[in-house]
């Protein structure tokens, strides 16, 4: 089976069981990626440090799954539960540099920037997503429909017409054209959705999916750069055709976050 076969089939099963997830409430999406955001920050910790270069993995584990708890027992208010959170991480983070410090690591500073590396990019996205349900399903559904048809334009796209190299220091495959089809494919999709949904205006909804698309290629960059400075192709090889959990949401990280601060702006203003 090819490549693209194994990827779409892959991609299928991730679709069916985020969206039915979804349509069975907030509950159940949280619990179907709680596990997802541990193994992203598994994933995420190997690339940072060699084996032996810091603490276990199980802390940074242990970091983002206790943020994303915090943050999902907010009650969909990310925003409304920051000095609990933030208070979590510090109180975490001091234990592993304790830790780190006892185990006579003479870099401490690298092992801290690391664990905030963690959470900035792994534990805050994920325990951000019940905003996203604030007002519904529909709205993360939305948002993810979004996400997707961005990443599959990016790549179908670049695949088939592909020349100009978009970051070939960082990212060698990823070009111009395949970034321009993602984005004008989930412009699309976003103004088809604004049609069946009210509850922001079309503009908001463009703006969502302007926002989207962009952010989720910075984040396919950032996670590039990462594999790249460790010499890796893919993070992990849990997923058949997309390789680890966070080559396939990499754009997600930094997208759920930049979706969710200019939702909360809109429902503020308006």
């Amino acid at each position: 089976m090819n490549e693209v076969a194994v990827r779409a089939m892959t991609g299928f099963v991730y679709v069916a069981l985020t969206i039915g997830a979804a349509l069975a409430g907030p509950f159940t999406t949280a619990l179907l990626f709680f596990p997802i955001c541990l193994l992203a920050a598994d994933e995420m910790h190997k690339l940072l440090w060699a084996e032996g270069e810091s603490y276990p993995p199980f802390w940074s584990v242990l970091i983002a799954g206790a943020m994303y708890v915090a943050m999902a027992l907010g009650h969909f208010e990310p925003f409304w539960e920051w000095t609990y959170t933030a208070g979590l991480a510090i109180l975490l983070l001091s234990i592993s540099l304790i830790w780190v410090m006892l185990r006579g690591f003479t870099n401490p500073s690298n092992l801290l920037g690391g664990s905030f590396i963690i959470i900035l990019l792994v534990a805050l996205p994920f325990g951000s997503l019940p905003y996203l349900f604030k007002h519904g399903s529909w709205m993360f559904i939305a948002f993810m429909i979004m996400l997707w048809t961005n990443d599959t334009g990016a790549y179908l796209i670049g695949r088939a017409i592909g020349r100009t190299k978009l970051m070939p220091t960082v990212s060698p495959k990823k070009t111009v054209e395949g970034f321009l089809g993602g984005f004008v494919l989930t412009m699309v999709a976003s103004y088809i959705i604004s049609y069946y949904d009210d509850t922001i205006s079309m503009t908001h909804w463009l703006m969502v999916g302007a926002l989207t698309s962009l952010t989720s290629t910075v984040g396919d960059l950032i996670e590039s750069a990462f594999k790249r400075a460790r010499g890796v192709k893919d993070a992990g090889n849990l997923l058949p055709g997309h390789g680890g959990i966070l080559d396939r949401f990499d754009g997600f990280l930094v997208a759920v976050p930049a979706v969710v601060i200019y939702l909360n702006w809109i429902f503020e203003v308006t």
